[in-house]
């Protein structure tokens, strides 16, 4: 007879340098391995609401460690089990009597999750491992590929970034987020967009004005749109300090390696309810939103000229970045998708519907099979796609002049 599988696992000790072969029963393994959770001060767990497709999300801070998880309901039924106390056959026993199957993989894939985590205590070789030995040598060869890859992950990080956003929380920030102010804003922009339609009959005279000093208009738009980006992001961050919570880190990198980026890590509204994260989320395309009504109406009461024709094209940038962060139907996650997501308390919608689409078709043949979050992604995907094509459509004109003269 056979000996019994084992498993062979690596260990290393602190303060050595060598590894230590660590073998275990596989059945003992699995079958006696007793997960358990940190105490209970190290960790934080925020229920998220009901979901449309019925579904319910947690999301688990480990406080320790400064990270997050999000949980669906079977995983956190499963960290309600990982008490010390209860081994992993006693846990799908339990599983299996509450929701009726149980899948191994699961659970060997959740505590991967919580071990990357930092959120499974004990004998830490027990815990599933992966790619803890990396190939030597780089796939990018070369002094320039190494240019390259260091100028791509160029980035500035603010110290301290939560003291910073409370300071301007307290010094006047707090006025933003008032009720008054808000409709205030929406009265601006109600004024500044009858200003708008006045001022449209002069925008083919205002596009060739701003023609005659192409250096100063681009420079001038250039600069508004990367002040505003910077605004819009600090927008983000000085809400999520008005709803109690922490701001983890604000700063400026380049996208893909050209474009100017600021961004700020709000990850912990999601540890506070709906609403704050709704604010949160609308926070910032405010911010272009009131930046460009006054743009428009300070291009209204200016004279004809250079400045009111840039001042215009301002306000319309701006407007239009207002929109496009708020539109939810784009395939991008912008601040409307956000507002979307968390409206229905689906914050995987993106990904499940990127994950679905390759099996859209032999899906749609089997229409009574569909679940409810099914159609809901179907739902998203046709509405980012339908908005797409309209979009393409209507900037043809555009995509034709840029397009070089053997392909049209």
């Amino acid at each position: 007879m056979s000996d019994p599988a084992k498993l062979q696992l690596l260990t290393r000790s602190s303060g050595t340098s060598g590894f230590e072969i660590f073998e275990v029963d596989s059945a003992q393994a699995y079958s006696g391995f007793k997960p358990q959770r940190p105490p209970a001060t190290e960790w934080e767990l925020r229920r998220q609401p009901l979901a449309l497709d019925g579904t319910r999300n947690f999301v688990l801070n480990n406080l320790r460690q400064d990270s997050y998880l999000l949980l669906n309901s079977k995983e956190h039924f499963l960290w309600e089990q990982f008490d010390g106390r209860n081994s992993l056959e006693e846990i799908a026993r339990a599983f299996h009597l509450n929701y009726g199957a149980f899948d191994y993989s699961l659970i060997r894939e959740f505590l991967a999750k919580l071990y990357h985590a930092g959120l499974i205590e004990g004998h830490r070789t027990l815990a599933p491992l992966s790619n803890f030995v990396s190939p030597k040598g780089s796939s990018r060869a070369g002094r320039l590929g190494r240019l390259v890859d260091a100028w791509r992950r160029l980035a500035f990080r603010t110290p301290d970034a939560d003291r910073y956003c409370s300071i301007i929380y307290r010094w006047g920030g707090f006025i933003l987020f008032h009720r008054v102010t808000f409709w205030l804003v929406v009265a601006i922009a109600a004024v500044a967009l009858v200003a708008a339609f006045r001022l449209a009959g002069h925008s083919m005279e205002f596009a060739r004005t701003l023609s005659t000093q192409p250096f100063l208009s681009t420079t001038v738009i250039l600069f508004t749109l990367l002040a505003a980006s910077m605004l819009h992001v600090l927008a983000h961050a000085v809400a999520c300090k008005a709803h109690g919570r922490r701001v983890r880190e604000f700063g400026f990198f380049l996208l893909q390696g050209v474009l100017p980026t600021f961004y700020a890590d709000v990850t912990d509204i999601f540890m506070s309810n709906r609403r704050a994260r709704l604010m949160v989320d609308l926070a910032g395309p405010m911010v272009e939103v009131f930046l460009g009504s006054l743009a428009m109406l300070t291009a209204h009461l200016a004279g004809p000229g250079i400045e009111q024709a840039l001042l215009f094209g301002v306000g319309v940038l701006l407007w239009e970045s207002a929109l496009i962060n708020l539109y939810p139907f784009s395939f991008l996650e912008l601040d409307g998708y956000n507002i979307l997501a968390d409206s229905i308390a689906m914050p995987m919608l993106r990904k499940q519907t990127l994950a679905l689409i390759p099996s859209l078709p032999q899906r749609l043949l089997s229409l009574r099979t569909i679940q409810r979050a099914e159609m809901i992604q179907i739902g998203y995907f046709l509405l980012c796609l339908i908005s797409v094509l309209v979009y393409v459509v209507l900037h043809l004109d555009v995509i034709g002049a840029v397009l070089p003269v053997s392909w049209q």
